[in-house]
């Protein structure tokens, strides 16, 4: 569920680089108060987070401020986490960061059973500033024709 309907991930697939957090119920609020502090830097890369949880209550007062920069997913059955590899070796939740371009491809992953040691918004940011070097539309070709 984004944002209290039913959606499919594949519904943000075109327009947007994401950078898709998994919460896993842990504690993030460290790491999503800092992304919120660069969402004009998200916004110029033209990048969503979308932060996926198995709670409720985690994250929505961090990212309910910053309107259609960030998404909030909830994934009461673990499913989406199961499904996208955001799990350990039992099949919990495991906190985790994606970093796809606007396509759907996957261009970096971190996860961690410490939350405090996954990717820090001047990374996230880095990558999505690569991400929009790869796309031909959006910049000067890499050498000269």
């Amino acid at each position: 569920m984004i944002d209290g309907g039913r959606s499919l991930l594949s519904s943000l697939r075109g327009s947007n680089s994401l950078v898709i957090i998994f919460t896993a119920g842990r504690d993030l609020h460290a790491l999503l108060a800092d992304l919120a502090k660069k969402t004009s830097a998200l916004k110029e890369h033209n990048a969503r987070v979308l932060v996926i949880s198995t709670s409720r209550e985690q994250p929505a007062s961090e990212v309910r401020p910053f309107g259609e920069t960030f998404l909030i997913a909830f994934d009461d059955n673990r499913q989406v986490h199961r499904a996208l590899g955001a799990t350990d070796a039992a099949q919990s939740p495991l906190p985790s960061i994606y970093i796809t371009d606007r396509f759907g491809e996957v261009f970096a992953a971190f996860q961690s059973t410490d939350p405090q040691s996954l990717s820090n918004p001047g990374e996230i940011i880095r990558w999505l500033e690569f991400i929009e070097q790869q796309c031909e539309e959006c910049s000067p070709p890499e050498w000269p024709e």
